[in-house]
């Protein structure tokens, strides 16, 4: 991991324990069609383009940059930079309220653009189950963000859902 990420990555320890993981719980998999180091190594670069994946992702959603302030070269007004992070923060408050099912699997889906099989791998559940989640689960964002967007700021009430 050490090598494909750099010595120097602050998340190297992560990633290693991540791509441990995956090999321990794996191993049974292996049937040696390429040599372990081949195998491991596979392991190691997918955990780490995921990872990154999954950083730049968070980043680009959730982190408001200075480009996202202006507009054709133009610094974006004061009131901009604070909606943009008042958007980003209404978005998190939104998600921190839905059910856990729920939660998970439009974060899965529709942020870390995962595929429906690899969602229902991660939760161990069917894919048409995933399907339900995921548009149950949009409706309840909607509402969260549309109709009810600052109930409650800072609290954590779990929706059910239906």
């Amino acid at each position: 991991m050490a090598a494909l990420a750099g010595r120097g990555a602050s998340d190297l320890e992560d990633l290693v324990q991540i791509a441990a993981e995956q090999v321990f719980r794996d191993l049974r998999s292996f049937d040696g069609r390429s040599a372990l180091v081949t195998w491991v190594y596979t392991i190691c670069y997918r955990v780490l383009l995921r990872h990154r994946r999954w950083h730049r992702l968070w980043q680009t959603r959730f982190v408001p940059q200075p480009d996202d302030w202006t507009v054709a070269g133009e610094e974006a007004s004061p009131v901009a930079k604070l909606e943009a992070r008042e958007s980003v923060t209404e978005l998190q408050r939104a998600l921190a309220r839905m059910s856990d099912k729920y939660r998970t699997v439009v974060v899965l889906c529709d942020l870390e653009e995962l595929s429906i099989a690899e969602v229902a791998r991660i939760v161990g559940a069917g894919e048409p189950t995933v399907r339900s989640r995921l548009r149950d689960g949009r409706k309840q964002l909607s509402r969260l963000l549309v109709v009810e967007p600052s109930a409650s700021p800072g609290g954590s009430h779990e929706l059910s859902g239906s």
